[in-house]
C-alpha cells in the first residue's frame, strides 16, 4: 500500500491506496520507477503509472527539469502517491532506488535523455538512474517519442544501438503525421510489466498467436461468428513479444488492438486462418504456437452473392468447417490449444483437454468453462484448466477464475516448463 509519511512517522492514507493491486496482483511487492522527460506526451505516463499501480506495484516518479513545463509536481504525488524526484541530493537517490526498486521504465524519452543514457551523461535523475538500474543488471524499459525526422536520423540509430547492447528493451513509438507518437499507455504498462516480470526468457523463439473470431458468410452482408474479443490471444502476444520472441499474430475479428511491434495477418474464414497458419509455419521455424483464436466451427454450405432479402424463411444447411490446428500438429515445436466448453464440474473439463490433448498431440491444453459466470467470450477472466505434459506425466492445475493477464504469463510460463523437461 502507498503511504506518505509524516514527520512524526505516522502513516497518512492517500488516494492510491484505493486503486492499489485493483485489477489484479500482476505486479506485486514491485517497486517501478518511472522516468518522466521533456516531451508533451509525457501526461500519457500518468496513466500508464496507475495502470501499473492497479496491477499492485509501487511506483516513483523521477523526473528532468522541463518535465514541469507539461505536469506539475503536485499531479505526479497524486498520481503515484510518492513525492516525485526532481533534482538529484546528497541522499544518492539513484543507487537507494536502484537497490529498492525492481526496475525502471522511461517514458516518454527524448532523444536527448536517451543520448545521456547511450553515452553517460549523468546530468539529470533519469538519465542518473536508468545508468545505474542498467549497470546493476536490473531491466529498464524506454518509449522513444520525438518528430519523425529525429527518429530517422543516423544518430537516434546509432545510440538506440548502444542501449540495445546495453540490454536496454525499447518499446517502438507509433508513427502518424510524422510523428513518433507513445503508444496506447496500458499497451505501455503491459509490455514493460511482462519484461521487467520476466527479461527476455523467450529470446530467439519465434511465437504463432492465432486470436479472435472467424466469419463464416451467408451473403454479401451476413455471417456466422462467435463473440470472441480476441483479448487472450493479444494478451499472449504482448507477453510473448515483451519477453523477447519475434510474434506472428494471425486474427479474425477483434473488439481489441492488436499490438503494433508484432507481425499481423489479419483473415476473414476459419479456411483463411487455417491456410494462413499453414504458410507461415511452412515458411518459418515455429517455435510456440498459441491457438487461442475462435475460428468458426460451421459454414453455410452455399454462400450468396449479394445480399438475401428480409423476411423470408431461410433453411441454411451447415457443414463443417476445417481444424486450424490439424494443420500445425506435428509441424511446431510446442503446441498449446484452448477448449472452450460448457460443463458442471472440473472433472467434465479435464476430460474435454485430455481429450484436445489427444487429439491435436497438444504438450498444453486451456481448457476452459465458457459458461462461468463472469469469464469466458469477451471477459477480462476465464475460468481455466491446465493440462501439460511433465515427461511421462500429465499435469493438471486447476486455475479457476483467472484474469488474461496473468493467465498468459502462466501459459508461457508453463510451456517453458514443458520445453526444459521441468
Amino acid at each position: 500500500m502507498l503511504m506518505k509519511k509524516s514527520l512524526w512517522g505516522r502513516e497518512i492514507w492517500h488516494p492510491t491506496s484505493d486503486i492499489h493491486g485493483s485489477v489484479n496482483k500482476y505486479l506485486a511487492g514491485k517497486c517501478i520507477v518511472v522516468g518522466l522527460t521533456g516531451s508533451v506526451a509525457v501526461y500519457k505516463s500518468i496513466d500508464m503509472a496507475r495502470w501499473l499501480i492497479r496491477r499492485g506495484a509501487n511506483v516513483i516518479f523521477a523526473a528532468t527539469r522541463p518535465v514541469l513545463d507539461f505536469v506539475g509536481e503536485k499531479l505526479l504525488y497524486w498520481a503515484s502517491g510518492v513525492a516525485p524526484i526532481i533534482d538529484m541530493g546528497g541522499e544518492v537517490e539513484h543507487i537507494s532506488l536502484m537497490r529498492g526498486c525492481d526496475g525502471m521504465i522511461v517514458a516518454p524519452a527524448t532523444l536527448s535523455t536517451l543520448s545521456k543514457m547511450a553515452y553517460g551523461v549523468l546530468d539529470n535523475p533519469v538519465s542518473l538512474m536508468a545508468v545505474s538500474f542498467a549497470g546493476h543488471g536490473k531491466p529498464v524499459v524506454v518509449v522513444p517519442a520525438m518528430h519523425y525526422n529525429m527518429m530517422n536520423s543516423r544518430a537516434f540509430r546509432r545510440v538506440i544501438d548502444l542501449l540495445v547492447q546495453d540490454g536496454i528493451k525499447i518499446i517502438p513509438p507509433i508513427i502518424e503525421e510524422d510523428v513518433a507518437k507513445y503508444p496506447d499507455p496500458a499497451l505501455v504498462g503491459r509490455a514493460a510489466a511482462a519484461y521487467l516480470s520476466r527479461g527476455e526468457d523467450l529470446r530467439g523463439k519465434t511465437v504463432l498467436v492465432t486470436a479472435g473470431a472467424t466469419r463464416e458468410w451467408l451473403d454479401s452482408v451476413r455471417f456466422i461468428s462467435n463473440p470472441s474479443s480476441g483479448r487472450m490471444g493479444v494478451e499472449v502476444a504482448v507477453e510473448a513479444w515483451a519477453r523477447g520472441a519475434r510474434v506472428v499474430l494471425v486474427h479474425g475479428a477483434m473488439k481489441v488492438e492488436a499490438p503494433h511491434f508484432v507481425d499481423q495477418v489479419w483473415v476473414n474464414t476459419t479456411r483463411d486462418m487455417r491456410e494462413a497458419v499453414g504458410r507461415i509455419i511452412e515458411n518459418n521455424k515455429i517455435d510456440i504456437m498459441v491457438a487461442t483464436a475462435a475460428p468458426a466451427d460451421y459454414t453455410p454450405e452455399k454462400s450468396v452473392s449479394g445480399k438475401i432479402k428480409s423476411g423470408k424463411i431461410l433453411q441454411l444447411k451447415l457443414v463443417p468447417t476445417p481444424k486450424v490446428v490439424e494443420a500445425v500438429s506435428g509441424k511446431v515445436g510446442s503446441l498449446v490449444v484452448f477448449a472452450a466448453e460448457t460443463v458442471e464440474s472440473v472433472e467434465d473439463l479435464v476430460d474435454a483437454a485430455r481429450e484436445k490433448m489427444d487429439k491435436y498431440g497438444a504438450d498444453v491444453v486451456v481448457a476452459n468453462n465458457v459458461a462461468a459466470l463472469g469469464a469466458g467470450f469477451g471477459s477480462d477472466f476465464l475460468d481455466v484448466l491446465l493440462l501439460w505434459r511433465r515427461k511421462e506425466y500429465i499435469i493438471k492445475e486447476a486455475l479457476g477464475k483467472i484474469n488474461k493477464e496473468i493467465l498468459a504469463r502462466r501459459i508461457l510460463d508453463t510451456v517453458l516448463n514443458v520445453i526444459s523437461g521441468g
